[in-house]
């Protein structure tokens, strides 16, 4: 089976639900070997770095080798580089079109190369990634630092306390089409969901939609006995004040918010876990 990436597409969220879709569809079980050609991606988001690894993952898991051929945009082959995806991969998956030892030279170019979430000293290394990068790089001041922080270490101690799961996180520092700079945040993880992990203190949670726990959770219901979700409470407010973008995706539904927007929800096909993607814009 092969899943190829449509010419000057990039992986991005869409493209990930598309992915994470054919790679759970009927056709694609009991498949030996099952090839991801992203050669046409022009880009690669954080987001879609992620979850391509969680695909990998998942499907080396069902016992079927996974062979992704990488992108051959100069671009894309950057950021290949940049956030370490051939490392990342190479456990799980067979990579053919591979960069050349210049295209991965360590130039990091402000990004945190794809890291392991097991504990809680790993959430301190991500938050200590953006505070450095939002005051240096975007011009937060100290309330703007603290408003990202709190958001994104409760994605990341949700993922230590409540998945079950080892999850991953990277970011990039990116220019939009006006030129301003923006940080690109992805938190990911393949294990119980968001739903599973709200019935374990929330009984009636187990008979939500996913697109309603998701939303629960991002109105302050928390898995922690001693109460919780302070930072995603006042997520949209977040998102509005630093121009940014959250997509949220647990089960077989994605919860999308943004600066212009109000928040959507999309469904689509099931994927264990929760995948999160965030960003926030220069001031």
């Amino acid at each position: 089976m092969r899943l190829v990436l449509a010419q000057e597409d990039g992986l991005n969220v869409a493209a990930c639900d598309r992915l994470l879709a054919s790679l759970t569809s009927e056709r694609a079980a009991g498949q030996d070997e099952i090839t991801i050609d992203l050669q046409a991606a022009a880009f690669i988001e954080p987001y879609g770095a992620a979850c391509l690894c969680l695909a990998a993952r998942h499907l080396a898991g069902q016992r079927c080798r996974p062979v992704i051929v990488l992108p051959s945009s100069p671009g894309a082959r950057a950021t290949i580089g940049q956030i370490g995806l051939v490392a990342a991969l190479r456990p799980w998956a067979e990579l053919r079109n591979l960069p050349s030892g210049q295209e991965t030279r360590d130039e990091r170019g402000g990004a945190l190369p794809l890291s392991p979430i097991r504990w809680r000293s790993d959430v301190q290394a991500v938050v200590g990634y953006l505070v450095s990068q939002t005051q240096q790089r975007l011009g937060f001041d100290a309330g703007d630092v603290l408003d990202a922080s709190k958001v994104v270490s409760e994605l990341c101690y949700n993922v230590v306390d409540h998945s079950q799961a080892e999850g991953l996180a990277v970011a990039q520092i990116l220019r939009d089409r006006q030129g301003q700079r923006y940080i690109s945040l992805a938190v990911v993880d393949a294990g119980v969901g968001i739903r599973a992990s709200l019935a374990g203190r929330h009984p009636e949670a187990a008979q939500w939609r996913h697109g309603e726990a998701i939303e629960r959770a991002l109105g302050g219901l928390s898995s922690r006995s001693s109460g919780g979700g302070a930072g995603l409470r006042s997520i949209h407010a977040v998102v509005r004040r630093y121009g940014g973008r959250l997509a949220i995706r647990s089960g077989d539904e994605r919860l999308y918010l943004s600066a212009e927007r109000q928040p959507r929800t999309l469904t689509g096909a099931w994927f264990p876990g929760a995948q999160v993607g965030i960003s926030f814009s220069q001031r």
